[in-house]
């Protein structure tokens, strides 16, 4: 049966585009009765004029306007995907009108964008407003299930404190394992704007926290699919986007061994972004990694990636077969699943170890979050800036911010579901496309109101198990951090550190791959300490760090230098990175140029 869904107001690649509603709010919504008249609410100060009427759910839009023009209102517009109308209602006929059956709420119309937001959220087939009620979500926040209590880990190139993601508790500060860990002025920060707006997807909120009715009747301020979940942000990548893949690894087994630290809650990990390894899941060290969080308890979640099937098979670690691997949907701005469709650059299946398939698709194409003035996407994408400090991308990562959104919802509605249950959860109760081959949608396109319905899973997942014994240099898939003519290859880390496949395996595979001083692989990673880190120790937040007014201007990012520092005398390890002062260039074949950049931003 076809769902209709209700409507409103960007490393692995993406593209841009439109976005569309899945809807959700619908299934459970056909059976109920639309409200007496007595039920309508009408908003503080609303005394006829232009007004807003949102029709009640399983009410015929049509219908409802039909007599909203018999009690004497002239209808402006009809928007039947997003379940609303506008009316010219002259004050003597506002009572008349209160009285339409099908009617739930009316409120005065604006006709200026929000202050807020500085765009039209009705008129972005990409905004949050809308991904909200195409994925369900907001029907979920209308049952009081809007992501309070449960952190999401970004590993990602950190979030700045900007608008949605400035409250004091919405943003954890986890640690700085990026080459500007060192600079002051840099540290924790997105400078480079990927990490930003995946965590304005998850959690954003512009708003202080309030009352989740409010949240879903709320058009003029900016929510996440999650909007009371918690970031806590691990930054890996610099203002060019560079990273080595033993950063992400370190960064994941982090996320394991502290996930319960400090008041903290990680039930959800969010990896936009991958690698082509060439060794099969079960050895790989990254897909190990991240193998090992599932079973510690968290539900992962990671791009499928944005090559289409101009290469074969997903990204590492969205091969992995534990974790929820996420392609992206082109939902056409419209209100039916049956015009759904999956962008060219969504990955699909077959190709790599076991032709892995992907999990289920997700709203990725023109998908409107929280940007970073004076970061390498917004300054280099002009086109894709929106609004009020807004930026449009679209990709896979898009879409598995969407889903890690999703997961955090159901983990506030059931807080015992175990990943393997979250992910039966989002797979049974997706929507199958229509002329969609499985190799391209999976399950199909997320639809939280059939999830969140279903009853309790019972199965959990039999699959190989990973040791993790690989080679680093194979996990990097031929992506290499270069500088001064230097590469980091072969099995060294960051630090220029030996890196032993079976022993880092086995330290993953206990949690204790990180001690508490601070050390990882026989390194310190955190300066002086993981104990003695008052800034990045969990459960610190942004503590009155403000974005406005911060530019980069006269900041040298390709003058930075590693001073002398080279790969093969690894003359870092004593000193860890405290004492390391530099932002790494990059050869064309970095990580910058596979992950973060290859993404679609306008």
């Amino acid at each position: 049966m076809t769902v209709r869904r209700t409507v409103a107001l960007v490393a692995a690649a993406a593209t841009l585009g439109t976005l569309t509603l899945t809807g959700g709010a619908v299934a459970q919504a056909a059976a109920r009765p639309a409200p007496a008249p007595s039920c309508v609410t009408v908003a503080a100060g609303v005394t006829g004029g232009r007004v807003v009427i949102r029709v009640a759910t399983g009410a015929d839009v049509t219908t409802v306007a039909d007599a909203v023009r018999a009690a004497g209102a002239r209808v402006i517009g009809v928007q039947k995907a997003i379940g609303t109308l506008v009316a010219d209602v002259p004050a003597a006929r506002l009572a008349a009108v209160r009285a339409v059956p099908g009617i739930l709420v009316i409120t005065q119309d604006y006709q200026v964008a929000s202050q807020s937001l500085g765009f039209d959220p009705w008129s972005q087939s990409g905004s949050m407003t809308l991904v909200s009620r195409i994925t369900g979500a907001n029907d979920m926040w209308r049952q009081g299930y809007t992501g309070n209590g449960i952190d999401v880990a970004l590993i990602d190139t950190g979030v700045a404190p900007v608008p949605g993601l400035n409250d004091p508790a919405k943003v954890v500060v986890g640690p700085d394992l990026s080459f500007e860990s060192q600079d002051a002025d840099l540290r924790y920060l997105d400078t480079f704007g990927h990490g930003t707006h995946m965590a304005g997807i998850i959690a954003g909120r512009e708003r202080a926290k309030g009352n989740w009715w409010d949240y879903a009747w709320d058009y003029t301020n900016y929510y996440g699919m999650a909007p009371d979940a918690r970031i806590v942000s691990l930054k890996l990548a610099d203002h060019n986007g560079v990273v080595d893949v033993s950063q992400v690894i370190a960064a994941v087994d982090w996320v394991v061994q502290h996930r319960y630290d400090a008041g903290m809650n990680i039930r959800v990990l969010n990896l936009s972004y991958g690698t082509y390894t060439t060794q099969n899941p079960q050895v790989d060290p990254l897909s190990f990694a991240a193998e090992v969080a599932w079973k510690s308890g968290i539900v992962v979640v990671a791009s499928a990636g944005n090559d289409g099937d101009t290469k074969l098979g997903l990204t590492n670690p969205a091969f992995n077969p534990w974790v929820i691997a996420v392609g992206a949907a082109d939902t056409k701005g419209t209100s039916s699943y049956a015009d759904d469709t999956v962008p060219s650059f969504s990955a699909r299946q077959g190709g790599n170890f076991g032709s892995r398939g992907i999990d289920l698709v997700a709203p990725g194409v023109g998908i409107v979050s929280a940007g970073v003035p004076g970061s390498y996407i917004y300054e280099t994408y002009p086109s894709a800036r929106l609004g009020n400090g807004f930026i449009r991308g679209s990709g896979t990562s898009q879409a598995a911010a969407v889903v890690s959104g999703a997961a955090a919802l159901l983990l506030s509605q059931r807080p015992l579901l175990l990943p393997d249950q979250v992910k039966t959860l989002l797979m049974k109760g997706a929507t199958a496309l229509a002329n969609t081959p499985t190799t391209a949608q999976g399950s199909g396109e997320l639809n939280l109101v059939t999830s969140s319905s279903l009853p309790l899973p019972l199965t959990i997942q039999w699959l190989p198990n990973g040791t993790g014994s690989g080679g680093l240099e194979s996990s990097r898939g031929g992506i290499h951090v270069v500088t001064d003519g230097a590469s980091l290859a072969d099995e060294r880390d960051i630090m220029g550190n030996s890196w032993v496949g079976s022993t880092m395996g086995i330290t993953t595979t206990l949690h204790i791959a990180w001690d508490i001083f601070g050390n990882f692989n026989g390194a310190n990673w955190l300066g002086n300490g993981f104990g003695a880190d008052t800034t990045s120790w969990a459960g610190k937040t942004w503590g009155g760090k403000t974005w406005t007014g911060k530019t980069w201007t006269g900041k040298t990012w390709t003058g930075k230098t590693w001073t002398g520092k080279t790969w093969t005398n690894a003359v870092w390890t004593g000193s860890g990175w405290s004492s390391a002062s530099w932002t790494a260039p990059v050869s064309t074949d970095a990580w910058a140029g596979a992950a973060w950049n290859t993404e679609y931003w306008s």
